[in-house]
């Protein structure tokens, strides 16, 4: 089981009471759920999750907060950001003179 199957099934549940995990016996490390700790996000699960920032409409830290969800910031969390403006930059090819074609053609004789 990973992490983000493990999410998506308990995102799916509306009553913590209806929450069932079928478990081998037979299996001491499942049967203890001590494998669930253990569970680690995907690097790009993560970034997608901290794409989502507090509206703070009401103004209290400490109350459950609003959340909205900025593409931008994951983005930036996942990097791309950085690898979009890399292919944005322009790529400057080097001329090629008539000098550089004879030459090029010159080879091509030679072969």
């Amino acid at each position: 089981m990973s992490w983000e199957g493990l999410y998506v099934a308990l995102s799916r549940v509306k009553y913590r009471e209806h929450i069932r995990l079928a478990i081998r016996k037979d299996d001491p490390e499942r049967y203890s759920l001590e494998y669930m700790v253990r569970l680690r996000k995907n690097k790009y699960t993560d970034s997608f999750f901290q794409g989502y920032k507090p509206i703070h409409a009401d103004g209290m830290e400490n109350q459950s907060q609003l959340m909205v969800w900025h593409r931008s910031k994951a983005w930036e969390a996942a990097g791309f950001d950085k690898l979009a403006q890399e292919k944005k930059k322009p790529k400057h090819k080097k001329r090629r003179t008539m000098q550089d074609i004879q030459n090029t053609n010159k080879k091509r004789r030679k072969l």
